[in-house]
């Protein structure tokens, strides 16, 4: 399992919005995924729609006294689940004080084995959960503006990393990217120079990212043919190849992604098999417990008898031992 955070110093840089359209793409190439949501504001858990509630709080959580399987959640796409995050989450550094930088890392232990990659969401912050998130991750995925402000936080993270002797990979790349600005030219250049790890991948400006927040859904699901669709799709394919966990299609495989939307055999996100083609699909993966809620709608309709209420036993939980909850009506705020 590889964990990769989403971080940066400074707020306002698409960090949010490139943590859950990163998350989406990687389950949707047949990776299963975890996005942790670990900012107060609970923005990421609002665009899954899943509500902000964790039972037993932050801190039973972070203690290791609750159980994991109760408190993630099933998103509607097929590979994807979420640990929300909810208000008490603000507590999370005076909680996290008298800890060792290992707690984060052993929090994610039990579902280790049900997750090939751990996208986490992290406020913008220098504290102690930003420590406890160097500690953690594999790698930072740092989202910036092409401006001077943010190269600025960028050398301010790399001298508190070694100020604190945390050696974890940075890799910055470049959001809300306007092509007609010198000064964005100019800036995206510098840091080429200055850092090589930077990914070679960057989201442009779009009124198309913004809408995430009306459609509460990951860009390439309501808009899958537009240029920040595609953008996230390469990013993505950057991140996961220099991770190890894509490979390159061998030859046959690119028949299997025909179809994304066709269910595997094991259709429950945190226990499927990441057996699929390391090339995403351009159409959005939706889950198959709401396909099958839709077939049954279907065939009452042709029947002339009422659907009645679906049924929650054959995909209410996960087969994982992650027990992601299926939430009913696709994980909707009244779940």
């Amino acid at each position: 399992m590889k964990i990769a955070a989403v971080y940066s110093i400074k707020g306002g840089v698409g960090k949010t919005a490139s943590a859950i359209n990163l998350a989406y793409v990687a389950a949707n190439s047949g990776l299963r995924v975890l996005l942790w949501d670990l900012d107060p504001q609970a923005a990421a858990t609002f665009y899954v729609r899943t509500k902000p509630k964790l039972k037993g709080g932050v801190e039973k959580l972070i203690s290791g006294k609750q159980d994991l399987s109760r408190v993630i959640r099933a998103t509607d796409y097929r590979n994807l689940d979420v640990l929300p995050a909810e208000f008490s989450y603000r507590n999370l550094d005076h909680i996290l004080e008298e800890e060792k930088r290992s707690r984060l890392r052993k929090v994610l232990k039990p579902v280790r084995d049900d997750y090939d990659l751990v996208i986490l969401d992290c406020p913008p912050s220098i504290s102690t959960l930003s420590e406890q998130v160097f500690a953690a991750a594999d790698t930072l995925l740092v989202p910036m503006i092409p401006t001077v402000l943010s190269l600025r936080t960028l050398e301010q993270l790399n001298a508190y990393l070694a100020e604190i002797d945390l050696d974890v990979p940075v890799w910055p790349f470049f959001t809300l990217v306007d092509r007609r600005k010198t000064l964005h030219k100019d800036v995206m250049e510098s840091l080429k120079q200055d850092h090589p790890l930077q990914l070679s991948g960057h989201i442009p400006y779009s009124s198309i990212v913004e809408r995430m927040g009306i459609e509460r859904k990951p860009v390439p699901v309501f808009s899958r043919n537009s240029a920040p669709a595609a953008s996230y799709r390469e990013l993505w394919k950057e991140v996961g190849q220099r991770l190890g966990l894509l490979k390159e299609p061998a030859a046959g495989e690119g028949k299997a992604d025909a179809d994304a939307s066709t269910p595997e055999t094991s259709t429950t996100a945190g226990t499927s098999t990441a057996n699929q083609s390391a090339q995403p699909s351009d159409k959005p993966e939706v889950s198959t417990d709401s396909k099958a809620r839709t077939a049954k709608s279907s065939t009452a309709k042709s029947s002339g008898k009422p659907s009645g209420k679906p049924s929650d036993k054959s995909s209410g939980k996960p087969s994982g031992k992650s027990g992601a909850k299926r939430s009913k009506k696709g994980g909707n705020l009244g779940d």
